[in-house]
């Protein structure tokens, strides 16, 4: 009987799988650094551009994110599942404050506040929770306050400090969301509860403010492209970019992820100038590149002292 030798083969299809399995993981990547990145690209576009309010682009947003991931649900025979009650909550407060402080602010400067309120809120909570920050991390703390500092000190107008804090309140209700839900033991289940909830709120709540202002011959006012940017940052960049964030994480190291976290404010800062006609001063670039900087030493070292 003829003896054939299949350790090769094996080594091969080894090899192969190995190699799609790369070939996988960095594109899931690149797609979810672009989403993320058009998330606030898109949702500037709209609001910055007037073509709808935030209230009506929060509702069609979020409306938008459920029924795409209810879909998703059919196609695995799975029900939403509520995993805590106060998750849709923040998911709403965050939604609602990120669409009316990107009417105040630039991609570029709304993106680095949102995300230095997510790393803070984080951080805080975990010192809170007995975690001792180690000398590379307090001098990356300091250097994210003096990126923070740089960059408030080139807004000197009321509805900026406006936008300000309601996009550092997003990021804060980002954090709290993110913080209760690590404990969930499904992802598409409980990503799909959360934003039908939080998109039944915001309905109810365009409802009640549509009456009002009808009731004082007002419209609100709505174009079909700002439907169409609402409905894309809803279905698009933020559930299914979500359901493949959570994905993607569980393939990564964590400072790998850390750092993909990274690229997205630097993606919009890059981006927001060619696409949306964004002035970039020297001020914000240096206020970034010190902010992402602190923001990076500070992550990466916890993930190091963690492990």
């Amino acid at each position: 009987m003829p003896h054939y030798d299949t350790r090769g083969v094996w080594v091969n299809a080894f090899k192969e799988n190995h190699y799609m399995s790369r070939v996988r993981i960095i594109l899931l990547t690149l797609i979810v650094l672009l989403g993320m990145a058009g998330n606030g690209l898109l949702a500037r576009a709209a609001l910055g551009g007037h073509l709808i309010g935030p209230l009506p682009f929060t509702a069609i947003r979020l409306a938008s994110g459920a029924a795409i991931l209810i879909l998703l649900m059919m196609v695995t025979k799975a029900r939403p599942r509520l995993h805590h009650l106060l998750m849709p909550m923040m998911l709403f407060v965050y939604a609602l404050a990120f669409a009316y402080g990107y009417e105040q602010l630039g991609a570029a400067t709304g993106t680095l506040f949102l995300f230095f309120a997510i790393q803070a809120t984080m951080l805080a909570w975990e010192i809170r929770g007995g975690y001792r920050l180690s000398k590379l991390q307090w001098v990356g703390s300091g250097i994210t306050l003096v990126g923070l500092w740089v960059l408030v000190g080139g807004i000197s107008h009321l509805p900026k400090f406006l936008g300000i804090g309601l996009m550092i309140g997003a990021g804060a209700a980002w954090a709290g969301y993110s913080i209760l839900g690590k404990s969930s033991m499904d992802d598409l289940a409980t990503t799909t509860a959360n934003f039908l909830y939080s998109g039944l709120a915001a309905i109810i709540l365009l409802v009640i403010y549509a009456a009002i202002e009808s009731w004082h011959h007002e419209v609100i006012h709505i174009s079909l492209a700002g439907i169409y940017y609402s409905m894309l940052v809803g279905a698009i960049t933020s559930a299914l970019i979500y359901v493949l964030w959570y994905a993607l994480m569980k393939e990564l190291r964590g400072v790998t992820s850390a750092v993909i976290q990274m690229l997205v404010p630097v993606i919009v800062v890059i981006s927001a100038a060619p696409l949306l006609g964004e002035q970039i001063t020297t001020r914000l670039i240096l206020a970034a590149a010190t902010m992402l900087a602190g923001i990076l030493l500070v992550t990466i070292s916890k993930t190091y002292v963690t492990k």
